[in-house]
């Protein structure tokens, strides 16, 4: 199935260039492999790079600048979302539930097969996008082994993937790898700060994402961001025996498990820290005299405890455990762990 796409990328982004240039001249004296597995952190523009490379592999008239058109029937129906000769795989999601698989499974893989056995409809390059790879089950990973060692003439298969060793080593020792790395800081705070319009919020953001441009903007509008303070003062309220934890769990249900982890997770790391004697580098500084306050009489190993649960809490998560009582461990946890 191909994505269903109103504007198709053209070009990566910038911090993207040189990987850019490498492949795209790699396409050019015919030499780009088969097979390539573009791995990096989450948040980097992986996806926007597929894109604008599956754009140039199938446009039969590129610019100059080594990118696709825009203007041709290939560019026109990629934009579309009908380009007959593009396969993208991912997990499926149920029309009716609206829940999406936890992995990729060998019915799809076996649909990539069959793409790959046949033409290009369109007389030039095919190509299949898989994302993410990791999440291909052992038996979908199994049924692409031959596909990717033996593709057929003109086809080009994209794993994309935050977890290349998480991949089945007979599928990455048949695949290219390209390690994409985290852009330099002058490089996504040129990206990023147009968006949100501050220079202290853009660096905040991209500290908390590790550098990765797409995942700070997402984070800057996410439920759990917005919550951090609050969060903080729930835990000092815990501290000093002035609230309950299943009373200030209760309050949390509504934001999700998944995010009171990440947001606990985050900052249990910089309380840690600053536990630690390493306040200084604290990465949320726009919290940081609520985190020293939290942090007081903490040792480092009682907050190494509670962050070793919230991970065990969150691996719960990937089960059947309920949300609210996972939100109810954690603040138990806390009562009982790291803030005695």
């Amino acid at each position: 199935m191909s994505e269903t796409a109103t504007t198709w990328p053209l070009h990566p982004y910038a911090w993207q260039q040189a990987d850019w240039q490498r492949l795209t001249g790699l396409v050019t004296t015919g030499r780009l492999p088969h097979a390539l597995l573009l791995a990096g952190a989450s948040g980097i523009g992986k996806e926007r790079f597929a894109r604008a490379l599956t754009a140039r592999l199938l446009c039969p008239a590129p610019t100059p600048a080594a990118l696709a058109c825009g203007q041709c029937k290939s560019c026109r129906l990629l934009a579309a979302g009908s380009h007959p000769d593009l396969l993208w795989l991912m997990p499926e999601t149920d029309e009716k539930t609206g829940k999406t698989a936890k992995a990729i499974k060998v019915d799809q893989v076996r649909e990539v097969v069959e793409f790959a056995g046949k033409s290009a409809q369109l007389g030039g390059w095919r190509v299949v996008v898989v994302t993410p790879a990791h999440l291909l089950n052992v038996q979908a990973a199994n049924a692409l082994l031959k596909t990717l060692e033996e593709p057929g003439r003109d086809t080009a298969l994209l794993l994309l993937t935050p977890q290349p060793m998480a991949l089945p080593a007979t599928v990455r020792s048949r695949c290219q790898l390209l390690k994409m790395p985290v852009p330099a800081l002058p490089e996504a705070l040129a990206w990023l700060r147009p968006q949100v319009r501050d220079d202290a919020t853009a660096q905040l953001l991209l500290a908390l994402s590790q550098g990765a441009p797409l995942a700070a903007l997402a984070l800057r509008d996410s439920d759990w961001f917005a919550a951090r303070e609050k969060l903080l003062q729930d835990l000092v309220q815990l501290r000093q025996r002035r609230a309950a934890a299943l009373a200030v769990a209760q309050r949390w249900h509504s934001l999700g498990a998944d995010n009171v982890l990440t947001a606990l997770g985050s900052l249990c790391e910089d309380m840690a820290l600053v536990a630690s004697g390493a306040a200084a580098v604290v990465k949320h500084v726009d919290l940081a005299p609520i985190i020293a306050a939290t942090s007081r009489a903490l040792s480092p190993a009682a907050l190494l405890r509670f962050r070793q649960g919230l991970a065990e809490r969150q691996r719960l998560l990937a089960g059947n455990v309920q949300g609210s009582a996972v939100i109810d461990a954690v603040f138990t946890d806390w009562v009982d762990g790291a803030a005695t």
